[in-house]
C-alpha cells in the first residue's frame, strides 16, 4: 500500500490483503506529515511485514547517512533511492555504496527501459517500475515489466520487481497480470478495485433469503 498514515496501515493490515507499506516525500507531504522518522515509527507499530521509505536528500553524503539511519530504525525497513536526482544526475554510485553498507535498497524513479536495465545491473533487492509514469513517458508499462522480468531471468538476478504509480482500479489488475513480485496501491484505489456491483447484488439476495431462516 502507498501511504504515510498509521490509520491506513492498521485498517488494511487487518484485512490480510496488504502486507507492507511504501512511502515517499510526496505521499508524506500530502498526508500532512512533518517528520519521516515519526511517520515510519507509527506505521511500523501497525505490524507491516515491510516498509519501503525513501531518502529525502539529493546530496550524496547526506543521502548515504539518511539511508543507513533509516535501515537502522527497524529490520523491516527497505530504503528507496531515486535512480536520478532532480537535476538528472545518476545516483548509481550512491546506490552501490548503500548496498555495500548492507542496506536493503529499492531503486525507484525509473521511467524508461534504459534506466531500469541500468538499475537492474546494480542488483538492488527491489526495483520499482512506475506503471502510470512509464505510460506517461510513452512506453507500454506491461511490455516494460515483461522486458525487465526477462532480463532479470537471463542474468539470474534476485531483484524483486515492484510496481508502483497505480492510479485506477484497472491498473491494479493489469499490474497483477504482469510478471512482478509486488504491487503497491493507494488506499482509495484499493477501495474501488475491490467493489463489484454483481457481488454486492448477490450478497443482498443471500441476506434477504437468510432473514427468514434459523441457524
Amino acid at each position: 500500500m502507498d501511504s504515510a498514515t498509521a490509520t491506513d496501515c492498521a485498517d488494511w493490515r487487518g484485512t490480510g490483503i496488504v502486507s507492507g507499506v511504501t512511502t515517499n516525500s510526496t505521499i508524506l507531504a500530502r498526508s500532512g506529515a512533518t517528520s519521516l522518522t515519526a511517520a515510519l515509527r507509527q506505521i511500523l507499530a501497525c505490524g507491516p511485514d515491510e516498509v519501503h521509505a525513501q531518502i529525502l536528500s539529493e546530496a550524496d553524503e547526506q543521502a548515504f547517512l539518511q539511508a543507513t539511519a533509516l535501515a537502522a530504525l527497524d529490520p523491516r525497513i527497505r530504503v528507496k533511492i531515486p535512480f536520478v536526482t532532480s537535476q538528472g544526475r545518476s545516483r548509481a554510485a550512491l546506490i552501490r555504496r548503500v548496498r555495500e553498507a548492507g542496506v536493503r535498497v529499492n531503486v525507484t524513479v525509473c521511467t524508461s527501459r534504459a534506466e531500469l536495465y541500468a538499475a537492474l545491473s546494480l542488483a538492488p533487492e527491489y526495483l520499482s517500475i512506475l506503471w502510470c509514469r512509464t505510460r506517461d513517458a510513452g512506453e507500454e508499462p506491461a511490455a516494460v515489466v515483461r522486458a525487465i522480468a526477462t532480463r532479470r531471468s537471463l542474468t539470474g538476478s534476485a531483484t524483486k520487481l515492484v510496481i508502483g504509480s497505480i492510479r485506477e482500479p484497472a491498473d491494479v489488475t493489469a499490474a497483477l497480470d504482469s510478471p512482478c513480485d509486488i504491487v503497491t496501491v493507494p488506499p482509495a484505489v484499493l477501495d474501488k478495485w475491490l467493489v463489484s456491483p454483481r457481488s454486492v447484488e448477490m450478497a443482498r439476495q443471500f441476506a434477504m433469503d437468510a432473514a427468514g431462516l434459523d441457524a
